[in-house]
C-alpha cells in the first residue's frame, strides 16, 4: 500500500538522519575512544531494554533473547564489532572517511553471500564492488602519510561485520534484529568496560553520551528495523545513504572539520557504486526460515 511504503520511507530517513548524528557527538565529548564505546552501549541498552520490557514484558523479552539461538549470538558478536570499531574509527580519522568507508558494508554483503550462501552475484554487483574499493583504495592513500590509515581500516573493520551480520541474519532465518542489538551492546560494554575508566567521564560528556547511546544508535536502529518491513533492499540501502552525506556535513558545519580532496574523490566514487547497485533491480530474497535454537 502507498502509505505504508510512504510510512517505511519515513521511518528509514528519520533512522539514518539519528545515525548522521553520530560523528558530531564524539566530537563533542573530551573522553577517550573506549570510554565512548562503553557509555554509548550502556545507554543504547538502557534505551532499548526498556523498549524491550515495555512491549513484550521482563518474561517474553528473556524468551525472545533465548529464541535467537546460535545466530542471534553471532549477530550480536559482529554488531560489536562494528559498534566499537565505529568509535574507534572517528578518533583516528575524519568523519567523512569512517562513514563512507563503512556504508560498504551492502557491498560487502553481496560478496560474502556468494561464498557463504551460494546466492547469485550479477555482473553489476561486481563492477559496483569494484569501483567502491577503489574509492576506499584513493581514501587511503590520502591517509597514509599520517595515522588516518588506522582510522580507515577500523571503518573497513565495520563494513566487513556489519556486513557479514547482514549475511547472518539473512541465512534463512526470522531474526527479530531488536534483541540482536541488545546483546551487541551486551557484549561490547563488557568486552571494553575493563579497559575505559569509564569514572572519568564528566557529568557533561555522560550527558552528550546518553543523546549518543539512545538518540543516535537506540532510537535510529528501532526507527530502521520499523521502517524496513515496508520497503525493498534496494530502497533501504539507497535511503540509508543519507547518513554518509550528512553526517560529514554536521562535523563541517559544528567543528569545521573539512574532509580532504581525497577523500572527496573516494568518497563519490563508493556513493556512485552504492546508489547503482541501491536502484538497479536485483533478484527477490529466498523465504527466512525460523531461527535455529541453542
Amino acid at each position: 500500500m502507498a502509505g505504508d511504503h510512504l510510512r517505511g520511507v519515513a521511518l528509514v530517513a528519520a533512522g539514518a538522519l539519528c545515525w548522521s548524528s553520530g560523528g558530531i557527538l564524539v566530537r563533542m565529548v573530551d573522553a577517550s575512544g573506549l570510554a565512548i564505546v562503553f557509555w554509548r552501549s550502556v545507554f543504547m541498552l538502557l534505551a532499548v531494554g526498556a523498549f524491550l520490557v515495555a512491549r513484550n514484558g521482563f518474561g517474553g523479552t528473556l524468551a525472545m533473547v533465548r529464541a535467537m539461538g546460535r545466530t542471534g549470538i553471532a549477530s550480536g558478536v559482529l554488531l560489536t564489532g562494528a559498534f566499537v570499531g565505529y568509535i574507534l574509527s572517528l578518533k583516528f580519522t575524519t568523519v567523512a572517511n569512517t562513514v563512507v568507508i563503512m556504508s560498504a558494508s551492502p557491498l560487502v554483503a553481496a560478496l560474502l553471500a556468494r561464498f557463504v550462501l551460494g546466492e547469485p552475484l550479477p555482473r553489476r554487483t561486481v563492477i559496483a564492488i569494484g569501483l567502491a574499493f577503489t574509492g576506499i583504495a584513493v581514501m587511503f592513500s590520502g591517509s597514509l602519510a599520517g595515522g588516518g590509515w588506522i582510522g580507515n581500516l577500523l571503518a573497513l573493520m565495520v563494513a566487513v561485520s556489519f556486513g557479514a551480520n547482514i549475511v547472518a541474519v539473512r541465512r534463512g532465518r526470522a531474526l527479530d534484529m531488536v534483541p540482536a542489538t541488545f546483546l551487541g551492546g551486551v557484549i561490547s560494554a563488557a568486552l571494553v568496560g575493563p579497559f575505559a575508566e569509564p569514572w572519568l567521564v564528566s557529568a557533561t560528556d555522560l550527558g552528550w553520551l546518553a543523546l549518543m547511546g539512545g538518540f543516535q544508535l537506540g532510537l535510529g536502529l528501532f526507527l530502521f528495523t520499523r521502517g524496513t518491513r515496508h520497503l525493498r533492499a534496494a530502497e533501504v540501502g539507497l535511503l540509508t545513504l543519507l547518513e554518509t552525506v550528512l553526517a560529514p556535513l554536521w562535523v563541517w558545519i559544528g567543528v569545521g572539520e573539512e574532509p580532504g580532496a581525497l577523500a572527496l574523490i573516494g568518497g563519490a566514487m563508493v556513493m556512485a557504486a552504492l546508489a547503482g547497485q541501491a536502484l538497479a533491480p536485483g533478484p527477490a530474497l529466498p523465504p527466512r526460515r525460523r531461527p535455529e535454537a541453542g
